[in-house]
């Protein structure tokens, strides 16, 4: 027998992890369907947290947005794009004199953000087994 030898602990918190990614995005489900914008919000930008320990640096300003100013009369004019979709465009316009206003785009924001973060969380393997893994085979039964 061989002695296990490692800083790393035989037990990790990977299940438990997953399990708080699961949780944080049906409260997101949750408060989409019920279209509250402050709490889907508040558990995206938790879920993003989960996500942000597998991604690289650069690829913050995706779901965070830019370091550059926010093109205000673009947006409050209800031109966004995808790129729009990130959570400093969404807190500018949860501020009070654009939510009521603009509540509709504000929830559209929120949905392509949410989608933007379920796909890399798809892709780092942390939703569903990849199809390669020999535990996948069990889904197919």
């Amino acid at each position: 027998m061989s002695n296990f030898q490692s800083e790393e602990s035989a037990f990790n918190f990977a299940l438990e992890y997953l399990k708080q990614i699961s949780e944080s995005l049906r409260m997101c489900s949750i408060y989409s369907v019920n279209e509250d914008i402050s709490n889907w919000a508040k558990w995206l930008r938790n879920t993003y947290r989960q996500l942000s320990v597998k991604l690289k640096p650069e690829m913050d300003k995706d779901f965070l947005g830019d370091d550059t100013l926010i093109e205000s009369e673009r947006i409050l004019k209800g031109e966004v794009t995808e790129k729009d979709a990130t959570f400093k465009t969404i807190y500018f316009l949860m501020k009070p004199e654009y939510n009521k206003s603009h509540s509709k785009l504000i929830l559209y924001l929120l949905d392509r953000l949410e989608v933007k973060i379920r796909r890399e969380l798809q892709n780092k393997g942390m939703l569903l087994p990849n199809k390669s893994d020999p535990r996948y085979a069990i889904l197919e039964r």
